[in-house]
């Protein structure tokens, strides 16, 4: 099947920076590559969907965990190959009647929170679809590591709970990954995380380190999933303190009598009511995706550090996929000390290792070697060789800014690097394309408002304008993972009366704007993409009339025009 990037740049936004190969190299290994712009909340069951903005009625601001950067899962349909275990693909053709063989704990709890969390479900059924879609990259082999393990495979749902299936989602600062691994965590799992490379991205080095911390708190919580669940998500020194307090009180122990917060109290109902439903969805009239018993992915081991748009290239594979299967890659190279193992379609297997092959005696990541002039900066040098300043203190062993003139520099540098570049792993990367002001990577003023064209996403928008997807969302109020129409408005501004006016359809009232320290009729107009002249006639002022902090300007933006 051929890979047709015009559907998926209209559905989902593909970055114009990186550029598609021949589909006709694609043909006998992608049947789709979806990069799905999402960003959004822990599943909670008293969340409303709306659209793909969700409420939470009457909660309070701490009730349930904020979870961002959705911006950029890797969701990839692969064609299945072969090579997956041989017994289980004989015994079940697709994933879930694989994982409904093997539940556990699951079937044996049977309360109105159970049922509460599956009439969620049932209620969005859009959601299930979505992630179980989502999963298809590495849920075969979470489910080949947990039998390995023997254990419970209502654990490879845990992912959805947890983030959606997405290995980019954060919660805040601090967890990360498919399994929300947060940082205390990761160092004590001696996950390594630095400028190249985050093992809580990674979906292998992550659901190894998570299968550990989960045996390690099953055991001390002597074989109780549920018990063993709930420290996962809220700690293990919470629940032996909930445990410890209805012992004192002479009351049961169990995880359903504990009293811990409401996110804890919710988390292992909702992995109960996914087991039932995703093992027999017939059963809830839901639909799934339809993600096959076999393995679509294989490791690759470059032996050293490499460039994945270069060894794409060489396999005839777009780089966008290495990108997505490879989220715990930061950069555009693997880290310079490893891990160099790489996710790739195993369809293609043959064609990567080829192209590594092709790379021995040479130089698979490229390096310029510069000598320092008067008055260069970091920042400068960074500029002039497309790559950042983090990447120059790596390379060269320098812990601040200082740099001194006729000393030389390694300069790490990105295959094909005289095209800026922003990988779906690392969006701050932008191959050093300055940003200065209000001028976006592309050098373009961007305008107060944007009307979406056709296929347009928040991804795509928010890149042109140097904005995170995220930041975009909430300055409009929708989801990161909303679907935008042609000819919708969006702010790609942060002011809330301008964004609440759009979101709620009153883009032909007035605005009523206070004049700051500062202002200038010039710099108001071009903050809010109006001219200066509409700005006059709105507010009955002359030409070399003057504003004064304190005063109300009247501000008609609808009234500009676009892009």
């Amino acid at each position: 099947m051929l890979l047709n990037f015009n559907t998926l740049r209209s559905i989902y936004g593909f970055s114009g920076a990186i550029a598609p190969v021949r589909l006709n190299k694609l043909s006998a290994l992608i049947s789709v590559v979806t990069l799905l712009n999402a960003c959004s909340v822990v599943q909670d069951p008293n969340i409303v969907l709306q659209g793909d903005t969700q409420t939470t009625p009457g909660a309070t601001s701490n009730s349930a965990r904020i979870v961002t950067g959705r911006a950029d899962p890797a969701r990839v349909h692969i064609q299945s190959g072969s090579g997956g275990s041989e017994t289980a693909a004989d015994q079940f053709d697709n994933i879930w009647t694989r994982i409904g063989s093997g539940l556990s704990f699951s079937l044996s709890h049977d309360n109105e929170r159970i049922e509460e969390q599956i009439a969620f479900y049932k209620d969005n059924p859009a959601f299930l679809k979505t992630v179980t879609e989502r999963s298809r990259p590495f849920i075969f082999e979470i489910v080949e590591e947990l039998e390995r393990r023997s254990l419970p495979l209502e654990l490879a749902l845990l992912p959805i709970v947890e983030s959606a299936y997405n290995p980019n989602a954060t919660a805040g600062k601090n967890s990360v990954g498919l399994w929300q691994i947060v940082n205390a965590t990761a160092r004590s799992l001696g996950i390594k995380q630095d400028w190249w490379y985050d093992g809580r991205r990674d979906p292998i080095a992550s659901t190894s380190a998570a299968l550990d911390y989960l045996t390690t708190l099953n055991e001390m919580f002597e074989n109780d999933w549920l018990l063993t669940l709930a420290a996962y998500n809220t700690g293990q020194g919470n629940v032996q303190k909930a445990i410890e307090q209805n012992s004192r009180r002479s009351r049961a122990t169990d995880y359903w009598s504990l009293n811990l917060s409401s996110t804890t109290e919710d988390f292992v109902p909702k992995l109960i009511a996914l087991s039932r439903l995703i093992s027999t969805p017939d059963h809830y009239g839901l639909e799934l995706a339809d993600v096959r018993n076999e393995r679509v992915v294989a490791r690759l081991d470059a032996g050293t550090q490499i460039d994945l748009a270069l060894v794409a290239s060489l396999a005839g594979v777009d780089p966008e996929i290495l990108y997505q299967l490879n989220p715990g890659i930061r950069q555009w190279a693997t880290h310079p000390d490893g891990p160099h193992t790489l996710l790739v379609p195993i369809d293609q297997m043959g064609a990567f290792e080829s192209a590594v092959a092709s790379l021995q005696g040479q130089t698979p990541v490229t390096w310029d070697r510069y000598v320092v002039q008067s008055g260069d900066t970091l920042s400068k040098i960074a500029r002039q060789f497309n790559t950042q300043v983090a990447a120059l203190q790596q390379a060269n062993g320098i812990e601040d800014s200082r740099i001194i003139a006729g000393e030389s520099l390694l300069i790490p540098r990105a295959y094909k690097s005289a095209v800026p570049l922003a990988t779906p792993n690392a969006p701050e990367y932008l191959a050093g394309v300055t940003i200065a002001g209000d001028v976006s990577p592309l050098g373009m003023t961007p305008p107060t408002r944007y009307e979406v064209r056709s296929g347009d996403s928040l991804w795509r928008i928010a890149n042109r304008y140097n904005l995170s997807t995220s930041t975009l969302a909430a300055w409009n109020n929708i989801s990161t993972e909303a679907v935008l129409r042609p000819g919708q408005i969006l702010m790609l501004h942060s002011d809330p009366a301008i964004a609440q006016a759009v979101e709620s359809g009153r883009g032909n009232d007035a605005i009523q704007y206070i004049v700051k320290s500062g202002d200038t009729l010039a710099r108001i107009a071009r903050k809010y993409g109006v001219e200066v002249a509409e700005l006059l006639e709105w507010n009955d002022l002359q030409a070399k009339g003057l504003i004064h902090p304190g005063q109300q300007l009247l501000l008609r933006p609808e009234g500009s025009e676009l892009n």
